[in-house]
């Protein structure tokens, strides 16, 4: 097979993204997908846009809302993308979760987003439907919603136009290397021989690594949504709660107690969105794996419990359908973008974040690729700060 300057392996939001950002600077760029387009986590989020509230990762979110807000502009094709924020409510059940909620909003604040704390009369005011049944209530001027397997076509398909080969149902098998340089990719088509290899296959990344001696510690972690058709419109925001009151179980080893133990309630929360197109989309859980199960239907069912307990009206909402997504975690819930070896770079491990992080990953791909100065400080996404 031909050659190119870069091999993308992955055909997700991250993947999709470096192919439209190297391939508009002049690269000739080659993506291969296992699968389809967006086949994987990327097409199988609840679809939000925030700031992380984290000094280190929101300037790579802020360069992906510039990047999306120009594609999305006039876009090749149709992706909804809020143009403007429609805000963020986050409730809180009891008080750790309260404790939390606080948390988030010192953050926000360190941000420089704007917060504020609502009582009583004022939830009721702006979201009625909500339960009353709270110890706290915060609205986060924040937050979009997106469409991110339509984002992460339109990506695809602008990278296509500017000249890149865009390979479905065709997976990189091995990583080809000559001495400690890696030359290219083993496909079932053939060799492609390339300057660099960008590793964007998520959790699937380290199966290409391991024959090399290197290893990165990306786990998957499945995550499950609901979506409900609502007997009527139901919210104006996003609503936020106990969802995060466990974020490090799923990024370690997956384990025969885990297995046998499930997930546990701690696991599972509650975010639910309003959808343009009327219906809500309910999640959100974690759980170690490499794969999605309908064996696993108990967690979307105890997620759909967590909106119920949030949104009361839910209860009598058909479910439209249930899905779920592998998200490729990493220990510090950052991911891991940088050399690996010569002709080897990494862009992978990040977690529920790969569409708030994905266009500003691109950016920062395109300049270290291409030996230019970095948008900003790549140290802390070295994937080999754990050895």
């Amino acid at each position: 097979m031909a050659g190119s300057d870069v091999v993308i392996v992955g055909g997700g939001i991250i993947g999709a993204a470096c192919a439209y950002e190297l391939a508009r600077s002049g690269a000739s760029v080659t993506l291969l997908e296992r699968d389809e387009l967006a086949a994987g986590a990327s097409g199988r989020n609840i679809g939000f846009f925030g700031l992380p509230w984290d000094p280190v990762l929101d300037p790579m979110a802020t360069s992906s809302l510039q990047m999306y807000l120009e594609v999305t502009a006039d876009p090749p094709v149709p992706v909804h993308f809020d143009r403007e924020p429609i805000g963020t409510l986050a409730v809180a059940i009891d008080e750790d979760d309260a404790a939390m909620v606080r948390d988030e909003a010192a953050a926000a604040g360190r941000a420089g987003l704007r917060a504020e704390r609502l009582d009583a009369a004022g939830l009721k005011e702006l979201e009625p439907e909500v339960t009353a049944d709270v110890s706290e209530a915060w609205l986060f001027h924040e937050g979009r919603r997106v469409d991110p397997g339509a984002l992460t076509l339109a990506l695809a398909e602008l990278a296509r136009r500017a000249g890149a080969t865009i390979r479905h149902h065709l997976p990189g098998r091995r990583l080809l290397s000559r001495g400690e340089t890696v030359t290219g990719v083993v496909t079932d088509d053939g060799v492609i021989e390339c300057d660099t290899v960008v590793l964007a296959a998520g959790p699937w990344s380290t199966g290409l690594l391991r024959p090399l001696g290197i290893h990165i510690p990306v786990r998957g972690a499945r995550g499950w949504l609901i979506q409900l058709v609502p007997p009527r419109p139901l919210l104006s925001h996003w609503v936020e709660g106990s969802a995060r009151t466990l974020w490090r179980r799923e990024v370690e080893p997956v384990t025969a107690g885990e297995f046998s133990e499930g997930v546990a309630r701690d696991d599972i929360g509650a975010v639910i969105q309003p959808s343009p197109d009327g219906t809500i989309v309910a999640g959100t859980s974690r759980e170690p794996a490499l794969a999605w199960s309908a064996e696993d239907l108990h967690v979307a069912r105890a997620v759909a419990g967590c909106a119920i307990r949030l949104l009361p009206a839910l209860a009598d909402a058909p479910v439209l359908g249930t899905w779920a997504g592998i998200r490729p975690m990493s220990p510090d819930e950052r991911p891991f973008i940088g050399w690996l070896r010569h002709g080897l770079f990494a862009a992978t491990g990040h977690g529920s974040e790969g569409v708030i992080l994905g266009g500003g990953t691109a950016v920062l791909v395109r300049a270290m690729v291409q030996g230019r100065e970095p948008p900003l400080d790549p140290t802390p996404f070295d994937p080999l700060r754990f050895g």
